[in-house]
């Protein structure tokens, strides 16, 4: 079994001596234009593993052991040694510390990703559409090295599971984005009926979240709002392709 980071959750603080970097410090996460730069920065410094350089610097400054990904990730830095040494590291490539822990920044960016209704006919930025998808792939190939807070055994943990399950479903309705923001971009067109066997797959791959969520056809249309005449289009195709019984029937039950 891999070896586990030291838990810094009490430790992220530091003096005045120290300098730090805010991630959040020209970009404001309430705008989608600058989520979309907020989520692609995170994502670029957790393949990169600039957080677990940090925090292997962090464990140095404090005594604490390093693991092997640690001392792996943090190898180039000079005066980077077990001695006891007066100098410490405040720069990486000239860039100071962030000032909050990695799992600080996805909690704070994670549920504003959230559309609580999603309307095709809107224009949505890629991140609304795939910044949770792009994150969670991100948390699962480079996130074992990082150090957890309390209660959390896997990196995507840090995100509440209502609110990872709401991102997952919201994550299906890419294929059914743009229905409606023309006036022949709707269900009508049978070149548009491949979104719905499409939906269906996506759907299936989340399983899990559709049935956390416990989803009906009649909760899916409460938060998934189409133009009024695709409705009954969209209704009687998903229901076909499922073989639902009414707009009542677990929606998860038809997902084998």
């Amino acid at each position: 079994m891999a070896e586990k980071p030291a838990s810094l959750e009490n430790e992220w603080s530091f003096g005045p001596d120290v300098p730090t970097y805010d991630f959040f410090e020209h970009r404001d996460v309430r705008i989608e234009g600058d989520r979309e730069w907020l989520v692609n920065d995170l994502v670029y410094a957790l393949e990169q593993k600039d957080f677990v350089r940090w925090e292997a610097v962090v464990c140095q400054e404090l005594g604490l052991p390093l693991t092997d990904p640690q001392h792996q990730a943090v190898s180039d830095l000079l005066n980077f040694n077990d001695e006891p040494d007066e100098d410490r590291i405040l720069y990486i490539d000239g860039i100071a510390r962030p000032s909050r822990p990695w799992y600080e920044i996805v909690r704070i960016i994670a549920p504003h990703l959230l559309v609580e209704t999603f309307k095709t006919s809107d224009v949505h930025y890629s991140v609304t559409l795939d910044g949770w998808r792009e994150l969670s792939e991100a948390l699962l190939a480079h996130g074992a090295d990082l150090s957890l807070p309390a209660g959390v055994d896997q990196p995507i943990e840090v995100v509440p599971a209502e609110l990872r399950h709401k991102l997952w479903l919201q994550s299906c309705f890419s294929v059914l984005s743009g229905l409606g923001q023309e006036p022949d971009m709707n269900l009508d067109d049978p070149e548009e009926h491949y979104r719905i066997p499409e939906f269906v797959e996506f759907l299936r791959e989340h399983k899990e979240s559709v049935a956390f969520l416990g989803l009906t056809l009649e909760k899916l249309l409460s938060v998934l709002i189409l133009p009024p005449r695709d409705v009954p289009i969209f209704v009687a195709m998903l229901t076909e392709q499922l073989g639902l019984t009414s707009q009542h029937d677990p929606i998860a039950d038809h997902l084998s």
